[in-house]
C-alpha cells in the first residue's frame, strides 16, 4: 500500500510529525493530501497562534475572512516579526480625539459631533462614508458603542445621542450629566444604556426600544471622575473605571440588577486612573490606564492576577482583546502600538503609526482608539486613521522587538 493509500487517521498522525515547509509542499502533490492539511490542519499543529487564533466568535465576527491553519501561523508570524504595509487613510486638519469600533464589512468613526461609517473590503476602506449619525448638537462625541441595531453616543455638553439603525429614529437627551460624558455603553439588545461623565456620576438608564422613550433608573457619585464604564454580556454587571484621584480604588463593580456597587479594586498606590476596560467572561475583566499597566482581574477573589508593564512607561488609552490570547494597546506617545502574548511577560513587538513619525512640531498623537482582526489593525490618531495589513507577502520588516525585552 502506498502513502495516499492510508486512512485520513493514520495520515494526519504521520502529517503531525512534518515541518510546516514540507507540509506546504505535501498540499501541492495531490487533492487529497491539500484536502487533508487543510480541513485538519488545527489537529495536525495543535498551536494556538498570536492574533490569528479565530477562537473566539466574538472575535471571528469582526475578522474580514476565516483562515485555514497555515494561513493562520504564516500571518501570525507577520504580526510577530513586524512584517506588514501601512496605509493612512481619512485624513483631517483639525486635531480631535477619536473613537472607532470594527466590524466584518465596515468601520465606524466617531469624529467632532458625527459618527460615520466607512465600508471596508479587508485592509480597504473607502474614503466616502455609507453612513452618518448624530448633528444634533455641535458639542463633540466623546465616546460612543455600536451594538446591534443601536447607536449611543456620549457628547462632551453632557448629552445622549442614541440611534436606532433598524428604524432610522433618533432621539437626544439633553442635559444628561453637568459636563463631558467620557463613556457610554449599552446590551445588545438596546433597552440598558449607562453613562459616566466628568461630573463624577454614573447613570443607568432604561429605555423602550418601540417608543424610544428612555427613563433615568440610578445614578451614583463616586467622587472622581468617570473615565469608562462597561456592562458585562454574560452578567447583570457593570465596570466603572475613575480616575482615583480622590479614593484608592480605581475600578468600580455594580449589580445593575440592584443597583448596588458590590466590589471595588484597586490596581496600586500613584495615578492608577482606568482609561479602558473590557471583559472577559463574568468573572474576569481587563483594564489599562494612566500608570502604564495593563490588569487582569478575577472579581471572585477581587484581586489583580497578570499584570503587564508598557516598555517604555507610557499611559495607554485604549486596548482590543481577541479573547484568547492577543492584546494589542495604544499608548500616549509617537502612535506606537503594542503587541501581548498574554501567555508570557513581556510584550511581543511594537508597531508606530507613519502618520506619527513625522518631526514636525505636533505629529506626536496618542493612539486614542484602536481595533484588530486576524490579518489588519486599525488605529486612531488625531488626524488619521492608520490600517496595518499583515496578510501580505512582501511587506517591510519593521522589527523593534529588542524593545520589549
Amino acid at each position: 500500500m502506498d502513502l495516499i493509500g492510508l486512512s485520513t487517521e493514520l495520515l494526519i498522525k504521520i502529517f503531525s510529525y512534518v515541518d510546516i515547509p514540507d507540509l506546504c509542499r505535501l498540499k501541492q502533490t495531490c487533492k487529497r493530501f491539500d484536502s487533508i492539511i487543510s480541513t485538519w490542519g488545527h489537529i495536525i499543529f495543535d498551536v494556538s497562534p498570536l492574533v490569528t487564533n479565530q477562537k473566539s466568535d466574538l472575535f471571528l465576527s469582526k475578522c474580514s475572512s476565516k483562515l485555514s491553519t497555515l494561513e493562520k501561523i504564516r500571518i501570525s508570524k507577520n504580526w510577530t516579526i513586524g512584517r506588514y504595509t501601512e496605509k493612512s487613510l481619512l485624513y483631517v486638519k483639525r486635531k480631535l480625539m477619536p473613537w472607532l469600533q470594527l466590524e466584518k464589512t465596515c468601520i465606524w468613526l466617531s469624529r467632532g459631533c458625527y459618527v460615520r461609517c466607512h465600508q471596508r473590503n479587508g485592509s480597504y476602506v473607502k474614503q466616502k462614508n455609507i453612513a452618518s449619525y448624530g448633528g444634533a448638537s455641535r458639542a463633540d462625541i466623546a465616546h460612543f458603542q455600536k451594538k446591534g441595531n443601536t447607536l449611543v453616543c456620549g457628547l462632551r455638553d453632557g448629552s445622549i445621542f442614541i440611534q436606532n439603525i433598524e428604524k432610522k429614529s433618533s432621539i437626544t437627551l439633553k442635559s444628561c450629566h453637568d459636563s463631558d460624558i467620557n463613556s457610554i455603553d449599552t446590551n445588545y439588545s438596546g433597552n440598558v444604556v449607562v453613562s459616566g461623565g466628568r461630573d463624577n456620576y454614573f447613570k443607568i438608564w432604561k429605555r423602550n426600544i418601540e417608543t424610544d422613550q428612555i427613563a433615568l433608573t440610578y445614578q451614583y457619585n463616586l467622587q472622581d471622575r468617570i473615565w469608562k464604564v462597561a456592562l458585562s454580556n454574560e452578567a447583570p454587571l457593570l465596570g466603572i473605571g475613575t480616575s482615583a484621584n480622590s479614593n484608592m480604588n480605581s475600578i468600580f463593580i455594580n449589580d445593575i440588577q440592584r443597583a448596588t456597587n458590590i466590589l471595588q479594586l484597586s490596581g496600586s498606590e500613584y495615578n492608577h486612573g482606568v482609561l479602558d476596560m473590557k471583559w472577559d467572561g463574568p468573572h474576569c475583566m481587563w483594564s489599562c490606564g494612566y500608570d502604564t499597566y495593563l490588569r487582569k482581574w478575577d472579581l471572585r477573589t477581587g484581586n489583580c492576577v497578570q499584570i503587564y508593564e508598557d516598555p517604555h512607561a507610557s499611559a495607554l488609552y485604549c486596548f482590543d482583546y481577541d479573547y484568547c490570547n492577543t492584546i494589542m494597546t495604544g499608548t500616549q506617545l509617537h502612535g506606537r502600538v503594542i503587541l501581548w502574548d498574554i501567555r508570557q511577560k513581556n510584550s511581543v513587538q511594537l508597531f508606530f503609526m507613519d502618520s506619527c513619525k513625522s518631526r514636525r512640531h505636533g505629529r506626536n498623537s496618542p493612539v486614542y482608539s484602536l481595533a484588530f482582526d486576524a490579518e489588519y489593525l486599525f488605529t486612531a490618531t488625531d488626524q488619521n486613521v492608520n490600517v496595518l495589513n499583515f496578510a501580505g507577502y512582501d511587506g517591510e520588516i519593521n522589527d523593534y522587538s529588542y524593545c520589549c525585552k
